[in-house]
Formats: structure tokens, sequence, C-alpha cells
């Protein structure tokens, strides 16, 4: 029975801003024009004024819709072109996401109810994506396995590297979030393929040996207990080959309890096949198949 479905990722076309840079805008608007950081810091624009209206580049802009930005904090408001714009948040399924902007000039967070799905504590979500593909260190032509795709900062610095992406999210409303992000636009590219299913069970279907490394990046272990068994570990061994580097984010759950999960997930690691290679204390796990 098929357990994914092949998805189109097609990013929307407009202007995200943040409050700051509906801030700078004003700013230009009053000196009568310039340049600056949109797009949450993904781009720069030359802005020009026409009464109470900015062109950001080619975008109308009235100065009142920039006073209602200004006014969100660190949500992300998103325009298509008629000037339409909105929060990019919402609840689906009794939950609520938010594209939430962490700092100016910096790649946003997914928060879902009130949960943060990336790293931004002395770092931030691109460069934390970033640290995780370099630890696998995949090469031009490699073949690699993002596990929950999120907001697709995995998926597309491994692209950067060279490699073919294949990329396994769960939640479609995840995926829907993402089409407004800016920074996850590269996420369309024709060497990463997007497939929307449970990973525990996509994974068992892939190729065998396939794989030349993988990034497991799951929801904390409280969420999906699942994706961090012997079961699904073994599932995944299969899918790479021999050689072949995971990274598996564990973060640092049971910290102030004084639990140790990295030592059981290395346990299982090791039983389904995984030399251990490094243990990153609170951070994740480097492992080899073998």
């Amino acid at each position: 029975m098929k357990t994914w479905q092949l998805l189109l990722f097609c990013p929307k076309s407009g202007l995200a801003l943040c409050a700051c840079e509906a801030q700078e805008l004003l700013a230009l608007s009053e000196r009568g024009g310039g340049s600056t950081v949109v797009d949450l810091g993904k781009r720069k624009a030359g802005v020009k004024v026409e009464g109470d209206t900015l062109w950001i580049d080619s975008f109308p802009l009235r100065t009142d819709k920039l006073r209602s930005v200004v006014q969100e904090e660190d949500s992300v408001i998103f325009f298509e072109h008629g000037e339409v714009g909105f929060k990019v948040a919402f609840y689906r399924g009794g939950r609520y996401y938010k594209l939430k902007c962490v700092g100016k000039g910096i790649a946003p967070t997914l928060e879902i109810s009130g949960i943060h799905m990336h790293n931004i504590v002395e770092t931030d979500p691109w460069n934390d994506a970033k640290r995780k593909v370099e630890l696998v260190c995949p090469r031009k032509g490699d073949h690699v396995l993002d596990v929950c795709t999120g907001l697709g900062y995995t998926a597309i610095h491994s692209v950067k590297r060279g490699a073919e992406v294949v990329s396994i999210e769960k939640d479609q409303w995840v995926l829907e979030i993402a089409e407004f992000n800016p920074w996850s636009r590269e996420l369309s590219s024709p060497r990463v393929t997007l497939l929307l299913g449970d990973a525990f069970e996509v994974v068992e279907g892939l190729p065998e040996g396939f794989f030349d490394a993988a990034v497991h990046d799951p929801p904390r272990l409280s969420l999906a207990g699942e994706l961090y068994s012997l079961e699904f570990y073994t599932k995944l061994r299969r899918a790479l080959r021999k050689g072949a580097r995971l990274f598996h984010y564990t973060g640092w759950p049971g910290k102030h309890r004084g639990v140790n999960i990295q030592a059981g997930i290395a346990k299982r690691l090791r039983a389904s096949g995984f030399r251990v290679l490094k243990v990153l204390k609170g951070y994740g796990i480097l492992a080899e198949a073998v």
C-alpha cells in the first residue's frame, strides 16, 4: 500500500515582511527612496516613493499598510499583488501554525502551538541547518535523505553542496507555511523530491542502500517517539549504503531532570547497524552505517 504522496512545491509570489523591515521602508519613504533588505532579509530591493506609495522594485505598497506591519512584532506579513496583506499563521486540526520572525535578516522559524521547530538559542534556523548538513558532508551527486522537511532548510543546504535530496514531511500544513517563506523557495529545485507521508512508514519503502547521507531531524521525543525507536533506526539503516553518515538531531529533553536520552538513542543506533562516531551533548549524534 502506498504510504506517501509526491508533492510539487509551489512557492507563493509576493512580498514577505517583518516589523523591522516595514520600519526601514517607512524611514526610506521619508527620505524619498533608496535601497534596503526585504523578504525577511533574503534580498536587497530598490525603493522609489510616489506619494503615499512605495515601489519596492516593481511591487507597490502603501505606507498605511507598512504601519500596520510595524505593530505585528514577531509575525510575518505576506503581501500579494493588489496589496492584500495577511499574517502567515493559521489554525489547522486544533493546532496553531505560525511563521515567526526571530531577528533582522534572519531566516524565520516555524512555531506550532507555541513550540519552536528550530534551534534559535545562540544560533539561527538557517545556520543551524547548515551545521547539520556539514556534519554528514554530502558531496556533489550524493543522494541525501532528509527526514522531516519542516521549512526545508536542511534540504536546501544539501542542494547547495550539489546533492540530490529526498525529503519527507508528515504535516501538509507545515509545507503550506513554507510556501510563503522566502527562505524556503529553493525547495522547488528539481534536485529535491518532496514526499508527504509518515516517515516511519515512508522510509521502509525507500530503495535499499540508496542514500549516501541522511539528516534525521524529528520533532521532540514526547511528540514523535516512534522516530526514536529501534524499529525506525533499522528501517533507516536499510536505506543507507555502507559508510553513509547519519546526523540525528536529539536536542536535550530531560536536561533538567538529569535524564540522558542520548545514551538510549546511541544504544539503539548501534543495535540497528550504525557505528556512533560522535555524541554532541545536548545537540545530536553523528553515526555511520556499517
